[in-house]
């Protein structure tokens, strides 16, 4: 009997383990899934900052350092004076969702704002205050708008057939070139002209690729349109692609032939 006795109870103690392992490890499982939906919903982009005399004495920036990295500002008082003593927002952000960090005040270590962009579509524009007992700044922080871009493909300056050897797709503030399974493959992916209001980014690639080519760009200016035409080729064909947001004043296509809308 007591044998018996032994043996449940290290049965039970095996399935009390079991399910003890089971939660923890459902739980780990729930986190990551957890983490990969909240990363996709909040992206970060790396702003530009514009730092202005505040409103109290003149000597105020001087008395601060502005630093910007991946979704987040860093305010460093110098290692004299008052030290940090407030730092606060200015009006409504528009598209970030800012966590504010407590600190001492007056302190002289750096104090790090972070902040997250629901809707990377749209620019993200927030000022900030930092003060010390006599001195102040503004901070006017930044990130350029993206859009999602209409393109129009035509058939480019080399032999007939272009459109027939390139697919083109967009995507939030990027456009997509892929050449056919077949054939030399893209050579070369230059932009025509001068863009309008886009700040692209042209990836290298080995010439004669037939993996997706990607191209990003970013909006300076939220309030203008976004105009500009990429020439993708092969060794024999070529097509313009022609890349909008928004309406603008129409310009000349940089082709010889009927546009294709994608």
């Amino acid at each position: 009997m007591k044998n018996f006795k032994n043996v449940l109870i290290t049965k039970g103690n095996n399935l009390r383990l079991f399910f003890q392992l089971s939660f923890f490890a459902l739980f780990a499982i729930m986190s990551v899934f957890s983490g990969q939906t909240s990363a996709q919903q909040q992206q970060t982009c790396t702003p530009s900052t514009t730092v202005t005399e505040g409103d109290l004495a003149p000597g105020g920036i001087a008395s601060f350092g502005v630093s910007s990295g991946p979704g987040s500002v860093t305010i460093d008082h110098i290692d004299a004076g008052t030290g940090l003593q407030s730092l606060t927002v200015v009006s409504m952000p528009t598209t970030a969702v800012m966590n504010m960090p407590a600190f001492a005040s007056g302190t002289y270590a750096p104090v790090t704002v972070n902040f997250t962009t629901p809707d990377p579509a749209l620019g993200v524009d927030f000022t900030l205050r930092a003060a010390s007992s006599f001195y102040s700044i503004f901070i006017r922080v930044r990130c350029a708008q993206t859009c999602t871009p209409s393109t129009t493909v035509s058939q480019g300056d080399l032999a007939p057939g272009g459109i027939a050897s390139f697919g083109v797709s967009s995507g939030l503030g990027s456009v997509t070139i892929d050449h056919i399974d077949a054939g030399t493959g893209l050579q070369s992916l230059t932009v025509v002209g001068m863009p309008t209001n886009a700040v692209m980014s042209i990836p290298a690639f080995a010439p004669g690729t037939y993996a997706p080519v990607t191209v990003n760009f970013t909006t300076p200016d939220p309030a203008l349109g976004v105009d500009f035409t990429l020439r993708a080729a092969s060794s024999f064909y070529s097509i313009f692609i022609r890349v909008r947001c928004s309406v603008i004043t129409d310009q000349p296509n940089s082709d010889d032939g009927e546009p294709q809308d994608q």
